[in-house]
């Protein structure tokens, strides 16, 4: 689980295949990736729009 310090950021290359392999995950497997991230820092941002997105409840 990710720390309130912890930092991380994407540049927009890595952002788009982030995306681009959410968007290749069961809905389930979405949601384990936010949850794996405790829901902080930019890869559960990304996540957190797929979940919007493709209305996947947590």
């Amino acid at each position: 689980m990710a720390s309130d310090d912890t930092n991380t950021v994407l540049d927009e290359a890595n952002a788009r295949a982030v995306t681009l392999m959410l968007d290749k995950l069961e809905d389930h497997d979405v949601t384990v990736i936010y949850e794996a991230v405790g829901g902080v820092g930019p890869i559960a941002d990304l996540a957190a729009e797929a979940m919007k997105t493709r209305n996947i409840d947590l």
